[in-house]
């Protein structure tokens, strides 16, 4: 599959790729993500982020998987 590129398209804003703003901006914007949800565990990898909810009633385990993704949005 040498031979297969993808089109080229026109890119209006962004930061260019290899350079150090990028991933200085990436960490102040995830920087506080925690605090968009308290009370729950999250861990951070590279790019990738997970939230950890546990629980028994599986009625109150939606309920805090709804609170806490409408935290996270309103967090936003």
């Amino acid at each position: 599959m040498k031979d297969v590129s993808s089109t080229s398209s026109n890119v209006n804003c962004g930061v260019t790729q290899g350079r150090v703003l990028g991933p200085l901006l990436f960490l102040v914007y995830v920087d506080d993500i925690a605090s968009a949800v308290p009370g729950s565990k999250l861990k951070l990898f590279a790019d990738d982020t997970n939230l950890f909810i546990s629980g028994i009633d599986e009625a109150k385990l939606r309920n805090k998987c709804s609170t806490c993704l409408a935290a996270s949005i309103a967090g936003l």
